[in-house]
């Protein structure tokens, strides 16, 4: 446990669960569950009962994951289940992929009522996407926000359901975007915090133009976003540099939340009645948090920014069959 402390995604499921757990046969997809927090997540909602799909980039590691959350599991038979679609990855950089994992969702006619968007990359070189945008924002954000338009059918018909938008506290480092947000999907000059900034403001900006949607639509659907704190995720550790490593290695175990700490806020997103989650809000904690970029509240802002993403996703939208 760090410093800090903080609870624990098994500890929410306890806290929640006191009367039967509310998410028990509820169908949930969890994207970058192969290891750190969307690893813990996919275990916390299996414990409380829900059938847990794991998505990620490496087929070989989420087949790991699987196999060790149901080693976790047990035989216990108030307790759900963890699957992944058989041979079919999803790699949030490449649209195409996108698309192709939620067919592939779409043909196991399973319904979807709570989609975690946890993926996510930090601390990357510069690169383009094979559609050419900046890898970090396409990763973080526009292949979530495809995948997200893909399944909404699917949400819609399982309702009451919920988007999970796992954003960062350093979406305060992104930069004013400009009208058409070129900045953030073509930058002139690269700079990976700044990078990693856009993509999570971005995620927070969904989650609110999400949410006015839906209610607008008056949806039984709800959606925010979160900042699960700050851990040892491998997003950060395949980008840093030795030296960084080196001192997160030494001072980590001290400050630093666990896997287990940084999944609570996305379990209790989750499991949490709906008298005790507020539509289009950031959690931190288990807790609505302040954000703290001056754009975060812009609801003009998160309305541009959809539509901009719906552009630049176009060419993979149409509705599944």
């Amino acid at each position: 446990m760090g410093l800090f402390g903080g609870r624990r995604a098994l500890e929410v499921v306890k806290e929640y669960s006191k009367n039967g757990s509310p998410i028990k046969g509820k169908v949930a997809l969890v994207t970058g569950a192969n290891n750190g927090a969307g690893f813990e997540t996919a275990h916390a909602l299996a414990v409380a009962g829900a059938r847990v799909i794991l998505a990620g980039r490496r087929l070989d590691a989420i087949k790991e994951a699987v196999q060790s959350i149901q080693n976790k599991l047990g035989q216990n038979e108030n307790e759900g289940s963890v699957e992944m679609i058989s041979e079919v990855s999803l790699d949030l950089e490449d649209l195409g992929d996108v698309r192709s994992y939620a067919q592939a969702f779409q043909k196991l006619g399973c319904p979807l009522h709570l989609l975690v968007l946890n993926a996510g990359v930090m601390a990357q070189p510069f690169r383009l996407s094979p559609q050419g945008h900046e890898s970090t924002w396409a990763i973080n954000h526009l292949g979530h926000f495809l995948l997200c338009q893909l399944l909404m059918d699917k949400l819609r018909s399982s309702q009451p359901a919920r988007v999970i938008c796992v954003s960062s506290e350093l979406h305060r480092r992104a930069p004013t975007p400009g009208d058409d947000f070129s900045n953030w999907s073509h930058p002139d000059k690269y700079n990976w915090m700044d990078a990693y900034g856009a993509s999570k403001l971005s995620n927070i900006l969904m989650a609110k133009e999400l949410s006015r949607r839906f209610q607008e639509q008056k949806l039984d659907i709800t959606a925010v976003s979160l900042h699960p704190g700050v851990g040892p995720t491998g997003l950060a550790k395949e980008g840093l540099s030795g030296v960084l490593i080196g001192l997160y290695r030494a001072i980590g175990g001290l400050i630093l939340f666990s896997h287990e700490q940084l999944a609570a806020t996305s379990t209790f997103c989750c499991i949490a009645p709906s008298t005790s989650l507020v539509q289009g809000e950031y959690y931190a904690r288990c807790a609505i948090m302040k954000t703290s970029h001056p754009l975060a509240e812009d609801a003009d802002k998160a309305q541009q920014l959809w539509r901009k993403s719906e552009e630049l996703t176009k060419d993979f939208s149409e509705p599944l069959k």
